[in-house]
C-alpha cells in the first residue's frame, strides 16, 4: 500500500537561513512532504475491500549536506528523526471504472533532533505531525498487473514556530497526485516489479513568505515471493522541478536525491498481517541532505 504523510519532517526554515549566512550554501529542507521510502516491493498494489491498519516506523539519520553541485558542505550538520505513523485504510465494495474505491487517513507522531555546528543550532522537537487525507484511491487488479491512482491532501496540523530550531509541522498544504503499477512476470505472481510516481504541489506557507517548488517522487521495488516471504531490492528518487518562490525562500536551486537498499517482508496469515523491513542508503544528493533510513512496517487486515 502506498503512503502519503509527513513522517520524515525536516528542519525548520530558520535553521536553513542561518546555515546560508554562515556557510554560503542554501538548502531547502522543507521541500518534500512525502516520506520517501515508505513503500517498496509491490508499492503500487493496493488491497481489496476491507479495513486495514498500517503502522510505519521510520528511523532516519544524516550527517552530510550537499550543495547544488553535489559537493559536501562542512558545516557540522547532523539530523536524526524517528516517526511512527498510523494509517487507517478503508476499501469499499464499490467499483468506479472497474476499480476498487478506497480512502485513508494518516496520523504521524514524530521526533526530530537537528544540529548545525556552524550556525550554533541544536534543537529537538516531538509531536503529532501534519495529517494526510486521501479521499480517493482507485485500484485495479489484473492477473499479472495491479494499477493504482490516488489523490491526497496534506493538512498542516503539526506544530510550527518559525522561531524554533525544529518544528514538526510544515505550515503549508499540499496536494499529491499518484499513479503506479506492479507488474508480475509469471502467472503465479512470484516475480514483481513495481513503480509508484507522485507529483507533489505545495501551497504558500501560512507564516513565512515562501512557496516550495513542485516535486516528482518515484518509489520502486523488485522482488520475489518465496513462501511467506517477499525478498528483493527497493528504492526511491526525488526531483524538485520548479523553483521556490517568495521573499523568505532560502534557495533558487533544484534539489534531488536517490536511494536504494534491501527489503524483506513476511506474511503472518494467522493474524492477517504482514511485517516489512527495509534499509535505504541515499546517494547522488544535490542541494539537500544525504543519509540512511530504516523502515519497519506492520500491516493488519480486519
Amino acid at each position: 500500500m502506498n503512503f502519503y504523510s509527513d513522517i520524515k519532517k525536516k528542519f525548520i526554515l530558520i535553521a536553513a537561513l542561518i546555515t546560508i549566512l554562515t556557510t554560503g550554501a542554501a538548502f531547502d529542507a522543507l521541500a518534500v512532504d512525502y516520506p520517501l521510502g515508505s513503500e517498496g516491493i509491490k508499492a503500487a498494489s493496493f488491497p481489496g475491500p476491507g479495513f486495514y491498519y498500517v503502522m510505519y516506523n521510520n528511523y532516519y539519520t544524516a550527517d552530510t549536506m550537499r550543495d547544488k553541485d553535489g559537493d559536501k558542505v562542512n558545516n557540522g550538520f547532523d539530523v536524526k528523526s524517528y516517526a511512527m505513523a498510523h494509517r487507517f485504510v478503508y476499501v469499499t465494495n464499490k467499483k468506479i471504472f472497474g476499480a476498487d474505491y478506497g480512502m485513508n487517513v494518516i496520523i504521524p507522531v514524530v521526533n526530530v533532533n537537528l544540529e548545525i555546528d556552524a550556525a550554533n543550532v541544536d534543537g529537538d522537537s516531538t509531536g503529532i505531525g501534519d495529517i494526510t487525507l486521501e479521499p480517493l484511491v482507485l485500484a485495479w487488479h489484473k492477473p499479472q498487473q495491479d494499477i493504482t491512482i490516488s489523490l491526497s491532501m496534506l493538512i498542516p496540523s503539526g506544530e510550527y514556530d518559525e522561531k524554533d530550531a525544529v518544528s514538526i509541522g510544515g505550515d503549508h498544504y499540499n496536494i499529491t497526485a499518484t499513479a503506479g503499477t506492479t507488474l508480475f512476470f509469471d502467472a503465479e505472481r512470484l516475480w514483481s516489479l513495481s513503480l509508484l510516481a507522485r507529483y507533489e504541489k505545495h501551497f504558500e506557507n501560512r507564516v513565512l513568505d515562501v512557496t516550495y517548488g513542485d516535486d516528482v517522487l518515484v518509489e520502486w521495488g523488485f522482488g520475489r515471493s518465496i513462501g511467506l516471504f517477499d525478498v528483493g531490492v527497493s528504492g526511491y528518487a526525488h526531483w524538485q522541478i520548479t523553483e521556490d518562490e517568495g521573499s523568505d525562500r532560502t534557495s533558487d536551486e533544484l534539489d534531488r536525491v536517490y536511494a536504494a537498499g534491501p527489503e524483506v517482508n513476511l506474511a503472518v496469515p494467522q493474524i492477517k498481517s504482514q511485517l516489512r523491513l527495509k534499509y535505504y542508503k541515499e546517494f547522488g544528493a544535490k542541494d539537500t541532505k544525504e543519509g540512511d533510513a530504516l523502515w519497519f512496517t506492520l500491516v493488519k487486515a480486519f
